[in-house]
């Protein structure tokens, strides 16, 4: 985690844009692992007690356990409230994703399979078309972890892409590997912006 540490720390005085949280404590971490259908992988523990999470208001959200709960307890009351994969898309969009809410491209079924097999703890808008886009950082019960591109123009290219990844699993990748490439696209953003 400290690569990671130190990226944050090169963008917060470059940008002043991408912040970490304080990290996590124990109590906070065994409060958000309620809220998971998989058991925390534990590369992803010591991202929240040594990093706690990486923010920013408009490109980078790998939640904070703090900021994470408090997320879930807003959405409490809508009917697809999980960290799931689907029910986290559905949150980035602002609770508004009716191909996935109305079961355009999956059954009801899949989708809660896909949601309990594949949860979400964080998204970045993506550098080629932002507010049209963004990629979804999940994990499995091996503790593996990848990022998931959903476009607001092809919804069912990713729904195909989460069937299949149910049928082979996750490709072996840590969690640092996938922040690392996406430390490269917010980077993109950061700078095209500055």
């Amino acid at each position: 985690m400290e690569q990671i540490k130190t990226r944050i720390a090169a963008c917060e005085l470059e940008y002043d844009e991408i912040k970490e949280s304080s990290p996590a404590s124990d109590e906070e971490i065994k409060s958000l692992s309620a809220h998971f259908s998989q058991p925390l992988p534990k590369e992803l523990i010591a991202f929240y007690k040594t990093v706690g999470g990486i923010e920013s208001d408009e490109i980078f959200s790998i939640f904070s356990p703090e900021n994470l709960l408090e997320q879930i307890q807003k959405r409490s009351n809508l009917a697809n409230n999980s960290t799931g994969i689907i029910d986290m898309i559905i949150a980035f969009w602002g609770n508004d994703r009716p191909e996935f809410q109305e079961y355009e491209f999956l059954t009801e079924e899949q989708t809660q399979k896909i949601n309990e097999t594949f949860p979400c703890i964080g998204w970045i808008m993506s550098e080629e078309d932002i507010n049209e886009s963004g990629e979804y950082i999940i994990f499995d019960k091996n503790g593996n972890f990848t990022n998931i591109y959903c476009h607001q123009d092809s919804i069912d290219d990713t729904a195909n892409q989460l069937l299949e990844l149910l049928e082979s699993g996750i490709s072996e990748r840590t969690l640092e590997d996938v922040l690392e490439e996406l430390f490269e696209r917010a980077e993109g953003n950061l700078s095209r912006w500055d």
